[in-house]
């Protein structure tokens, strides 16, 4: 808010319209995901659309580095998942400061969970609520399931797939809403093939051909590629895109 005497540059009014555009387009979508996701029509909770089609969204960890916030501010994104947590113990140490810049300045942004298979399910939803306060104007959490640097499952196929209900059952419970699942064509072949349909789902696909699960589901979120390039970020980025919703 500007002081009573004071004028705003050119910049200065950009600025502040780029955080008042995305502060309003963050009330309309989640207004939308929260009707996507209540009990209502199948029609309605058939879509499992988070964000709207056109959207493009980065993930983000420690492992990019430090961020230029400022130079940021241009990169032609809409939104940002950062990682949050890693199994039952490890928190990622960039994440509170990613999550308070991204904040600040209006961007539409979410958490995420790496999944561990080797570890208990509620143990590592614990991990993840104690990191990720229940915040207004957030994206809905999201779990990381994916063969890469993970552990082998200590149980049955049907005792690690109980464990992960558990995760994701105490987190639609601290959050109010259905987590988004994060995942590979094969890792989803070989786990969530015939079930989680209920779930919105984040799917993995390198290239310029849009992924799909085994069963034929076309993702809610699409990582297109692994190696984008964005102002104030001298790393490479995983960067996404909301797909336009196939037809009936």
């Amino acid at each position: 808010m500007q002081e009573a005497g004071k004028f705003c540059s050119p910049w200065c009014r950009n600025h502040v319209l780029k955080q008042c555009m995305r502060a309003i387009l963050t009330v309309v979508l989640l207004l939308s995901f929260v009707a996507s996701c209540r009990d209502v029509s199948p029609s309605v909770a058939a879509n499992h659309a988070v964000l709207q089609p056109g959207f493009t969204g980065l993930d983000l960890s420690h492992h990019n580095g430090r961020i230029d916030w400022e130079t940021f501010e241009a990169a032609p994104v809409d939104f940002l998942y950062l990682k949050a947590t890693e199994g039952t113990d490890w928190k990622d140490p960039r994440f509170q400061d990613h999550w308070r810049e991204a904040k600040a300045r209006g961007w539409l942004v979410g958490a995420y969970h790496f999944y561990r298979l080797c570890r208990s399910g509620e143990a590592q939803a614990e991990n993840f609520i104690q990191s990720v306060e229940v915040r207004a104007r957030g994206l809905p959490p999201a779990v990381d399931l994916e063969y890469a640097h993970n552990c082998e499952p200590r149980g049955s196929t049907s005792e690690t797939l109980a464990e992960l209900d558990r995760f994701l059952e105490m987190l639609e419970a601290e959050y109010g809403v259905r987590p988004v699942i994060y995942t590979t064509p094969e890792f989803h072949r070989d786990w969530l093939s015939g079930g989680y349909a209920e779930y919105p789902l984040w799917l993995r696909g390198l290239g310029e051909v849009m992924p799909r699960t085994q069963d034929g589901r076309a993702p809610d979120i699409w990582q297109y590629t692994m190696s984008g390039r964005v102002p104030g970020i001298e790393s490479r980025v995983d960067m996404n895109r909301v797909p336009d919703r196939p037809p009936e």
